[in-house]
């Protein structure tokens, strides 16, 4: 049975960051997304689900580029990714992602403030008041959108593979008017952080849409 979520806003940039940081946080069975040689792709995602089973709710996942999983005769996805530390506003989207699709979370609400300007959307992630991380997007041009994702997850009952349709209308671009800013937190701990770069290769921001899960699949990694 497939799992929808309605959202208002989702932000992500995508950021360079070494291979060698990239490494220490994805299982060895998954393979590396690089830009070019020795520089992998730090994500940082943050949503505005506006239904859900669990309610409305906030939702900010830090992740890792890696290599889809493509079968022939099957859809190709836009990319995969690794999420390794999600955060959410609610305790109930909280419990409900981990025991059904097994994602790593901060174990304590966050607080995430949208901040629109002309053109622009950044989201402030904090806790108890204390900066954890900011993303901001730039906007281009709008377009109606049906992608495929997938999301790998694991932890210490297996190893997991989602796919995600993503619909809704989509801005994006590589024009750099993003920005990123991570903030000296735990939450922050798997990141070098000054080695993350600040300015985005590439920005995307989706409004008016649903994501959708199929059932999650599990794999085999021996």
């Amino acid at each position: 049975m497939k799992t929808v979520y309605g959202y208002a806003d989702v932000i992500a940039g995508f950021f360079e960051f070494p291979t060698e940081n990239a490494r220490r946080i994805v299982p060895d069975h998954l393979q590396l997304a690089e830009l070019h040689h020795g520089t992998s792709i730090f994500a940082m995602t943050c949503f505005d689900f506006d239904q859900s089973s669990v309610g409305p709710y906030g939702e900010v996942v830090m992740s890792v580029m890696v290599a889809p999983i493509v079968k022939a005769g099957e859809r190709l996805p836009k990319f995969a990714l690794y999420p390794y530390m999600v955060g959410t506003t609610t305790r109930a989207a909280r419990e409900h992602a981990i025991e059904r699709w097994h994602l790593p979370h901060w174990m304590e609400d966050v607080g995430i403030e949208w901040v629109r300007a002309e053109r622009a959307l950044a989201a402030k992630v904090t806790l108890d008041g204390t900066p954890l991380a900011d993303l901001s997007i730039g906007e281009h041009s709008w377009q109606p959108v049906d992608q495929l994702y997938q999301s790998f997850m694991k932890d210490d009952s297996g190893a997991y593979q989602a796919n995600i349709v993503m619909q809704g209308e989509q801005s994006e671009h590589e024009e750099e008017t993003g920005a990123l800013v991570l903030h000296d937190h735990p939450f922050n701990r798997a990141l070098s952080i000054g080695e993350v770069a600040t300015m985005p290769f590439r920005e995307i921001w989706m409004r008016n849409g649903k994501q959708t899960f199929d059932p999650l699949l599990t794999l085999q990694t021996a």
